[in-house]
Protein backbone atom coordinates (compact mmCIF):
# COMPACT_ATOMS: atom_id res chain seq x y z
CA UNK A 1 0.00 0.00 0.00
CA UNK A 2 2.70 2.50 0.92
CA UNK A 3 4.99 1.56 -1.41
CA UNK A 4 2.42 1.81 -4.27
CA UNK A 5 1.26 5.33 -3.65
CA UNK A 6 5.04 6.15 -3.29
CA UNK A 7 5.26 5.42 -6.85
CA UNK A 8 2.16 7.07 -7.77
CA UNK A 9 3.86 10.35 -6.41
CA UNK A 10 6.66 9.82 -7.90
CA UNK A 11 5.27 9.38 -11.34
CA UNK A 12 3.03 12.09 -10.97
CA UNK A 13 5.88 14.38 -10.03
CA UNK A 14 7.68 12.80 -13.27
CA UNK A 15 4.79 13.37 -15.08
CA UNK A 16 4.44 17.15 -14.15
CA UNK A 17 8.40 17.52 -15.04
CA UNK A 18 9.19 17.97 -11.15
CA UNK A 19 11.26 15.13 -11.30
CA UNK A 20 13.67 13.17 -13.81
CA UNK A 21 12.05 10.13 -14.99
CA UNK A 22 15.46 8.91 -14.91
CA UNK A 23 15.20 9.04 -10.81
CA UNK A 24 11.66 7.92 -10.20
CA UNK A 25 12.84 5.37 -8.36
CA UNK A 26 14.94 6.88 -6.13
CA UNK A 27 12.12 9.64 -5.58
CA UNK A 28 9.66 6.92 -5.06
CA UNK A 29 12.05 4.73 -2.49
CA UNK A 30 11.92 8.48 -0.61
CA UNK A 31 8.31 9.08 -0.90
CA UNK A 32 7.89 5.73 0.93
CA UNK A 33 9.93 6.59 3.50
CA UNK A 34 8.68 9.94 4.46
CA UNK A 35 4.94 8.31 4.05
CA UNK A 36 6.46 5.63 6.36
CA UNK A 37 7.53 8.30 9.04
CA UNK A 38 4.68 10.30 8.89
CA UNK A 39 2.22 7.51 8.93
CA UNK A 40 4.45 6.22 12.03
CA UNK A 41 4.22 9.61 13.72
CA UNK A 42 0.65 9.93 13.77
CA UNK A 43 0.41 6.48 15.12
CA UNK A 44 2.69 7.83 18.21
CA UNK A 45 0.82 10.93 18.81
CA UNK A 46 -2.38 9.50 18.19
CA UNK A 47 -2.23 6.76 21.04
CA UNK A 48 -0.14 9.55 23.33
CA UNK A 49 -3.00 11.81 23.25
CA UNK A 50 -5.37 9.24 23.78
CA UNK A 51 -3.71 8.29 26.53
CA UNK A 52 -2.84 11.43 27.74
CA UNK A 53 0.85 10.52 27.98
CA UNK A 54 1.84 12.96 25.19
CA UNK A 55 5.77 14.31 27.57
CA UNK A 56 5.94 10.98 28.67
CA UNK A 57 5.93 9.36 25.23
CA UNK A 58 8.21 12.27 23.57
CA UNK A 59 10.92 11.62 26.28
CA UNK A 60 10.45 8.38 25.59
CA UNK A 61 10.51 7.59 22.04
CA UNK A 62 13.38 10.72 21.86
CA UNK A 63 15.90 8.30 24.14
CA UNK A 64 14.51 5.75 21.69
CA UNK A 65 15.46 7.16 18.49
CA UNK A 66 18.79 8.92 19.94
CA UNK A 67 19.75 5.81 21.01
CA UNK A 68 18.62 3.57 18.28
CA UNK A 69 20.71 5.59 15.91
CA UNK A 70 23.85 4.78 17.44
CA UNK A 71 22.99 0.99 19.00
CA UNK A 72 20.90 -0.43 15.72
CA UNK A 73 19.30 -3.92 15.67
CA UNK A 74 15.76 -5.05 14.58
CA UNK A 75 13.97 -3.53 11.86
CA UNK A 76 11.08 -5.28 10.67
CA UNK A 77 10.60 -6.26 7.01
CA UNK A 78 7.77 -4.34 5.96
CA UNK A 79 5.66 -1.24 6.57
CA UNK A 80 3.04 -2.86 8.23
CA UNK A 81 5.04 -5.34 10.65
CA UNK A 82 6.96 -1.64 11.55
CA UNK A 83 3.77 0.22 12.22
CA UNK A 84 2.17 -3.19 13.98
CA UNK A 85 5.34 -3.70 16.11
CA UNK A 86 5.23 -0.22 17.40
CA UNK A 87 1.62 0.04 18.62
CA UNK A 88 2.21 -2.57 20.52
CA UNK A 89 5.31 -0.90 21.59
CA UNK A 90 3.35 2.19 22.21
CA UNK A 91 0.12 0.61 23.63
CA UNK A 92 2.78 -1.45 26.16
CA UNK A 93 4.14 1.89 26.98
CA UNK A 94 1.24 4.29 27.41
CA UNK A 95 -1.10 1.82 29.02
CA UNK A 96 1.48 -0.02 31.17
CA UNK A 97 4.55 1.70 31.42
CA UNK A 98 2.81 5.30 32.05
CA UNK A 99 0.64 3.66 35.44
CA UNK A 100 3.50 2.23 37.17
CA UNK A 101 3.18 4.24 41.07
CA UNK A 102 6.18 6.29 42.02
CA UNK A 103 7.80 4.10 44.28
CA UNK A 104 7.59 0.75 41.80
CA UNK A 105 9.01 3.48 39.18
CA UNK A 106 12.54 4.03 41.07
CA UNK A 107 12.99 -0.09 41.04
CA UNK A 108 11.67 -0.50 37.13
CA UNK A 109 14.44 2.21 36.29
CA UNK A 110 17.33 0.85 37.92
CA UNK A 111 16.38 -2.15 36.58
CA UNK A 112 16.20 -0.98 33.26
CA UNK A 113 19.64 0.30 33.02
CA UNK A 114 20.94 -2.31 34.79
CA UNK A 115 19.42 -5.09 32.36
CA UNK A 116 20.18 -2.52 29.37
CA UNK A 117 23.93 -1.47 29.86
CA UNK A 118 25.90 -4.77 29.80
CA UNK A 119 23.22 -5.89 26.28
CA UNK A 120 24.06 -2.53 24.55
CA UNK A 121 27.94 -2.30 25.69
CA UNK A 122 28.38 -5.94 24.74
CA UNK A 123 26.79 -6.04 20.96
CA UNK A 124 26.13 -2.38 19.51
CA UNK A 125 25.92 -1.78 16.95
CA UNK A 126 23.62 -4.08 15.64
CA UNK A 127 24.10 -3.86 11.81
CA UNK A 128 21.30 -4.53 9.33
CA UNK A 129 21.20 -6.83 6.57
CA UNK A 130 20.33 -3.94 4.36
CA UNK A 131 22.96 -1.22 5.20
CA UNK A 132 26.15 -2.80 5.48
CA UNK A 133 28.76 -1.07 7.79
CA UNK A 134 31.99 -1.18 7.83
CA UNK A 135 34.75 -1.55 10.43
CA UNK A 136 35.65 2.08 10.60
CA UNK A 137 31.82 2.93 11.53
CA UNK A 138 31.52 0.30 13.22
CA UNK A 139 34.31 1.65 15.69
CA UNK A 140 32.34 5.28 15.55
CA UNK A 141 29.16 4.26 16.18
CA UNK A 142 30.25 1.74 19.05
CA UNK A 143 31.63 4.90 20.52
CA UNK A 144 28.82 6.92 20.25
CA UNK A 145 26.82 4.48 21.57
CA UNK A 146 28.66 3.70 24.68
CA UNK A 147 28.71 7.60 25.72
CA UNK A 148 25.18 8.08 24.86
CA UNK A 149 23.91 5.18 26.45
CA UNK A 150 26.41 6.09 29.68
CA UNK A 151 25.20 9.79 29.90
CA UNK A 152 21.56 8.84 29.53
CA UNK A 153 22.22 6.15 32.44
CA UNK A 154 23.52 9.10 34.53
CA UNK A 155 20.87 11.25 33.86
CA UNK A 156 18.29 8.14 35.20
CA UNK A 157 20.38 8.04 38.46
CA UNK A 158 20.46 11.51 38.83
CA UNK A 159 16.48 11.94 38.19
CA UNK A 160 16.29 9.45 40.61
CA UNK A 161 17.85 11.34 43.16
CA UNK A 162 16.10 14.58 42.94
CA UNK A 163 12.91 12.83 43.08
CA UNK A 164 11.60 12.75 39.48
CA UNK A 165 10.82 9.25 39.50
CA UNK A 166 8.67 8.97 36.29
CA UNK A 167 10.89 11.39 34.29
CA UNK A 168 13.53 8.50 35.30
CA UNK A 169 11.24 5.51 34.44
CA UNK A 170 10.75 7.37 30.97
CA UNK A 171 14.57 7.66 29.98
CA UNK A 172 15.18 4.41 30.67
CA UNK A 173 12.12 2.67 29.05
CA UNK A 174 13.43 4.00 26.26
CA UNK A 175 17.51 2.72 26.72
CA UNK A 176 15.66 -0.84 27.80
CA UNK A 177 13.80 -0.32 24.16
CA UNK A 178 16.80 0.16 22.22
CA UNK A 179 18.67 -2.76 24.11
CA UNK A 180 15.78 -4.66 23.26
CA UNK A 181 15.90 -4.07 19.60
CA UNK A 182 19.36 -4.26 19.43
CA UNK A 183 19.74 -7.60 20.84
CA UNK A 184 16.19 -8.75 18.20
CA UNK A 185 18.49 -7.63 15.59
CA UNK A 186 21.45 -9.51 16.75
CA UNK A 187 19.86 -12.90 17.04
CA UNK A 188 17.40 -12.34 13.79
CA UNK A 189 20.46 -10.98 11.69
CA UNK A 190 23.27 -13.12 13.11
CA UNK A 191 25.27 -14.33 10.23
CA UNK A 192 24.47 -11.32 8.05
CA UNK A 193 27.11 -8.50 8.26
CA UNK A 194 28.70 -9.56 11.76
CA UNK A 195 30.09 -6.35 13.18
CA UNK A 196 33.05 -8.24 14.42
Amino acid sequence: MISKLAKNIAHFFVVQDIAEESKEIIYAYGMELLISDVLNTIIVLLIALISHTLPAVVVFIAVFMGLRKFVGGYHANSHLNCMFTLVIVMLIFSYGICNIGEQSAQIFSISFITIALPVIFYIAPVPHPNKPMSQEKGVKLRKRSYILTAVLSVAVIVLLIFQYRKLSLYVSSGILLSAIMALLGHFLNRGDNSKR
